[in-house]
């Protein structure tokens, strides 16, 4: 995989917190960092992803009435 560099700026003790959690297990500050933008990313892009099929079903008139949604919820409370 091709990689490409960035630049961010952090508060000091952001960075205190990487070096540490560098030095205890191991990993690089950079690895860090990308695994942590990395996991980020993933669950942004699923939020985004989400609302975007939301709204395509809103336009597409598949959509459940407020109160059948909130009759179901009860439902499912009291069968607990």
């Amino acid at each position: 995989m091709k990689t490409v560099t960035i630049g961010a700026r952090i508060s000091e003790e952001l960075d205190r917190d990487l070096r540490k959690i560098s030095a205890a297990t191991g990993r690089s500050k950079s690895w860090l960092v990308a695994h942590a933008l990395s996991s980020y990313v993933a669950s942004e892009k699923e939020f985004v992803e989400a609302v975007e099929e939301g709204m395509r079903a809103l336009e597409e008139g598949r959509t459940v009435p407020h109160e059948t949604v909130v009759a179901e919820l009860e439902r499912r409370r009291k069968a607990r």
